[in-house]
């Protein structure tokens, strides 16, 4: 089958959808990714790359579509400009494309409009378009980003219906994000829930990172350090619960890794809460694997008690008990897995939690097991490729 997977971030970008082509053509399938130029978390096109300078035409066999889109850096209209300088130079290259492919995937993190080059293809081609939600619209521009102008919101909510009624199949990363996009009037015909996968952590091998001692209790954050996130909440609460052997580790960057760090120092907590910096995916799992908890949290919004984050299934694919600080998805599928500990996003609760039950459980490693199995029967890579490949397929 010949893939045409449009996204907005590639490799070296850190996202699932890397993994994704990988082993889409692992599988026999021809796949081409329509992208920008790297320059996710911090706005900034990466060092190697620009608009003149010769960009990789394959990655791992995939063959590589880079076109012109401005990075977002920090203010709003960077945002702007680098949401529509995608859809443009993406309609400019279906415009000259004359290659047939046989399906569309859309990998859909904020923005949106990632899906319009998407719809431009279907209209010349006629070809399928999987459409992969992990961001609501425009819930993200009016609950994140706390846009309520009814002209803006409007003209969002019209190229949401355009993209989703070309969608042929619209692929929901919760069960919540299911029954909202039904509310839309979208059939349920087109909507599936296909959750977000991690592919095998493979660290159980490797060392432990020299960081971690038996003299503490090492909790691990890994993945974007945004304002999304909520990761005051951890800064806060290992003030609280500072007189305990427990150490925090934040495994990533972002937006707010510089602020954070700050609070941290401000804080006198430098000996508590540790930033490990950018990681690669190997040596991310590791640090999950290893710890002794893993950390989740959100801001409190019914936006994000909809969402089911990627780092949740990260965690239990490394088997490692979690602590969330969550409402909704995350705290239904921990609950129902039996892999950790749940209280709402607050400071006084969540070191309680951590306080009264968290350092006195001796359930950590089953809790650890319970992590691993829901994984792979709900969350493995291999099950969550094939569901895709036979929607593509028709089945």
């Amino acid at each position: 089958m010949k893939i045409l997977i449009v996204t907005q971030y590639f490799y070296p970008e850190t996202f699932r959808v890397n993994t994704l082509c990988e082993e889409l053509v692992k599988r026999g399938n021809e796949v081409t990714v329509l992208t920008g130029y790297p320059q996710y978390p911090r706005g900034e096109i990466y060092d190697g790359y620009g608009f003149k300078v010769p960009y990789e035409k394959e990655w791992k066999g995939a063959k590589i579509e880079r076109i012109k889109v401005l990075p977002r850096g920090k203010t709003p209209l960077g945002l702007l400009l680098n949401c529509y300088t995608f859809v443009a130079e993406g309609k400019k290259w279906v415009k000259k494309c004359k290659e047939k492919f046989d399906a569309i995937y859309v990998f859909e993190v904020s923005p949106v409009t990632v899906g319009l080059p998407a719809v431009a293809y279907k209209e010349k081609f006629g070809t399928p378009i999987f459409f992969n939600v992990q961001d609501l619209w425009p819930e993200n521009v009016e609950i994140v980003l706390g846009i309520r102008n009814k002209l803006i919101i409007g003209v969002i909510n019209r190229i949401v219906d355009k993209i989703y009624s070309a969608s042929d199949k619209i692929l929901c990363s919760s069960k919540s994000f299911v029954k909202n996009i039904a509310e839309r009037g979208v059939s349920e015909e087109k909507l599936v829930f296909w959750p977000q996968f991690c592919s095998e952590s493979g660290v159980e091998s490797k060392e432990k990172p020299e960081c971690y001692t038996d003299e503490y209790f090492n909790i691990v954050f890994a993945g974007n350090i945004g304002e999304a996130q909520g990761l005051d909440l951890l800064v806060d609460t290992a003030e609280k619960v500072k007189e305990t052997k427990v150490r925090w580790y934040l495994a990533g960057d972002g937006r707010a890794k510089d602020r954070l760090e700050k609070r941290v120092k401000d804080k006198g907590l430098d000996n508590r809460v540790f930033f490990v910096g950018k990681l690669s995916e190997q040596e991310a799992d590791r640090y999950i694997h290893f710890a002794d908890c893993a950390y989740l949290s959100f801001k409190k919004n019914k936006l994000f008690d909809m969402t089911l984050p990627a780092k949740l299934q990260s965690y239990m694919a490394c088997g490692t008990p979690i602590i969330a600080a969550a409402g909704g998805e995350s705290a239904r599928v921990i609950e129902e897995a039996e892999c950790g500990f749940v209280c709402e996003q607050d400071a006084d609760a969540l070191a309680k939690m951590i306080e009264e039950k968290v350092l006195k459980s001796n359930c950590l490693a089953t809790m650890g097991e319970n992590a691993r199995k829901y994984y792979e029967t709900n969350f493995s890579m291999d099950k969550v490729i094939d569901k895709l490949e036979n929607l593509m397929n028709g089945d």
